[in-house]
């Protein structure tokens, strides 16, 4: 028996072409795309002269697989208008025009047309201007689809003028479905070929979610096993057919890939790097596309390591763009090593607990300022003249620091980044409460235990620049506690002489004396200069060194001379 016999005379299409859905509501996985109300369903609508409101533009936006060329095909089917479809991969300028010419033809013949532009996100900026007045007027439907997020295929005049359709990953029942559906309908494979469990299971997670690439892997595998059976009989799918068809499967069962995927990631969570490298393969192995992994991996770069070890991120970027390139086998190399750098990294969640309470503050608690004025920046004549811009203090023009507020207008003080002391982050919390205390306007002292950094009023006058004995003895020996009095000592001197010029230069740099930092890069301390320069010096990781920011905040004689015009 071969389910081919009765087409051995016509062109065979492919299975995932004689497969497609003939209704919008045979989409699998797509419920709320083809609701109706919905802005697809509302297009397949035929208009007629009481139509007063239909959306002219849609983008759709999803993984491979997901039914977008499919969806396109049904709205123009419905709606009755012809579809002219382009794939931005191979597009030149001249087929774009005579495709819109062809359009316009069959416009003033009262034949309405829908074009449909296949990965738009390859599509150049100077062909979308093309495309801009037509969509603006509106002589025909447009609907393009993309695999990459909106903002980043689409020029803003044109996306401003789309309705963006989310295209959710089909779900394992989906594939499910959508498999078992192909082996008995008389379009597909007319109940020849029943599937094994297991066999089912490897080919929807061997197909990373996309219901074209199921449904070629069927038709490969099936063509195996029917050709072990004689005439009349059903063939049963086996794994080992799946196998024989999909390059480097795995042997062993899998789990569900949602589940594979939240293993992997909360491995990398857990600073597990075993555990990491083996979810990474066993995925790998079963054919997931390797740019899924790796878009885990930065996202957990981000999210989980944040900033204990800042490089985790630049190393996860790295990795992708390697990925992107090289493609398999070659790039599970880098894609490893980047999971297992941000396994064994240091964990902080500071920056995504961050993110989380300032969208607290905007979203529900309706903290919605406007921005000052002197943080604006005016864009014309008429704005600088309402006083725009005005007023604003560049730290720059203050030796790096001037006191000032930041937050919107009636907000006041947020506290949002909390650094945590993991990693590298650790040597940020001191650096962080100085810089808050000095906006505040609270006295700067040393933050990491020495002298206490003179401050300069308005006037010009010298306080709080004396160190005290108990933070002078901080030093780990007696010689250490030495050294950083001295420092201290040095430290007020300095400052005394050179107060009165503070207030007119703006940029007094009083060096503060940090027992700490001098310890950790010379286990003697053998002078004042020693200390200050271990103090001032960045940190080989990136970071700077936790000494107080200098408190020389005092405004110039003529504020105006320091006041920029644009931000």
């Amino acid at each position: 028996m071969s389910f081919y016999s009765d087409q051995a005379q016509e062109h065979l299409e492919p299975l995932a072409e004689r497969m497609r859905p003939r209704r919008l509501e045979d989409v699998m996985g797509q419920e709320e795309v083809t609701a109706p109300g919905s802005p697809l369903r509302l297009m397949a609508q035929r208009t007629t002269s009481s139509t007063i409101a239909i959306p002219g533009a849609a983008l759709l936006y999803g993984p491979p697989g997901t039914g977008k060329t499919t969806l396109s095909q049904l709205v123009a089917q419905d709606s009755g208008r012809h579809l002219m479809k382009l794939s931005a991969v191979n597009l030149h300028t001249d087929d774009l025009v005579a495709t819109l010419a062809t359009i316009s033809r069959l416009r003033r013949r009262h034949e309405e047309c829908i074009l449909f532009i296949d990965e738009v996100h390859r599509m150049p900026r100077d062909q979308q201007d093309i495309l801009l007045p037509v969509i603006e007027k509106r002589m025909m439907d447009f609907i393009a689809a993309t695999t990459e997020p909106p903002s980043s295929c689409l020029a803003p005049a044109l996306l401003s003028r789309c309705v963006i359709v989310h295209l959710h990953k089909l779900s394992f029942e989906n594939l499910e479905e959508i498999l078992d559906r192909a082996c008995v309908d008389e379009r597909g494979l007319k109940g020849a070929v029943r599937l094994d469990p297991e066999a089912r299971k490897l080919i929807i997670v061997s197909s990373g979610g996309d219901a074209r690439r199921a449904l070629t892997t069927l038709e490969a595998a099936a063509s195996r096993a029917i050709a072990t059976v004689s005439d009349g009989q059903v063939s049963i799918l086996k794994p080992d057919d799946v196998r024989a068809v999909v390059s480097d499967m795995a042997s062993y069962s899998l789990e569900d890939q949602n589940n594979m995927a939240s293993a992997f990631i909360k491995s990398m969570r857990g600073s597990d790097p075993d555990a990491t490298i083996y979810w990474a393969t066993r995925m790998l192995d079963a054919g997931e596309d390797p740019r899924f992994l790796a878009r885990r991996v930065v996202i957990t770069a981000a999210k989980d390591v944040g900033m204990a070890d800042p490089a985790a991120l630049r190393t996860a970027m790295s990795a992708w763009e390697a990925v992107e390139r090289l493609g398999m086998p070659d790039a599970r190399t880098p894609l490893l090593e980047a999971a297992v750098y941000v396994a064994v990294a240091p964990k902080s969640d500071s920056m995504f607990e961050a993110a989380k309470a300032a969208s607290d503050d905007i979203r529900i608690n309706g903290m919605r300022g406007d921005v000052p004025m002197y943080l604006r920046t005016p864009m014309d004549d008429e704005q600088q003249k309402e006083g725009e811009g005005a007023g604003y203090l560049n730290p720059h023009d203050f030796g790096g620091f001037v006191q000032q507020s930041y937050m919107p207008e009636g907000v006041g003080r947020r506290v949002y980044y909390k650094p945590k002391d993991s990693g590298t982050e650790h040597q940020l919390i001191a650096w962080v409460d100085s810089l808050r205390k000095f906006n505040d306007g609270t006295p700067a002292a040393d933050v990491a235990g020495g002298a206490a950094g003179g401050e300069v009023t308005a006037s010009g006058t010298a306080t709080d620049a004396t160190a005290t004995d108990s933070e002078s003895t901080q030093a780990a020996s007696a010689q250490d506690a030495a050294a950083a009095q001295q420092s201290a000592d040095a430290a007020n001197a300095d400052a005394d002489n050179n107060a009165g010029n503070a207030v007119n230069a703006g940029v007094e740099n009083v060096d503060t004396a940090n027992s700490n930092a001098a310890a950790n890069m010379s286990s003697n301390v053998a002078s004042a200069d020693t200390v200050n320069s271990a103090s001032s010096n960045s940190a080989t990781d990136g970071f700077p060194h936790v000494v107080a920011p200098r408190a020389r905040h005092a405004e110039p004689d003529n504020v105006s001379d320091h006041v920029e015009e644009a931000a």
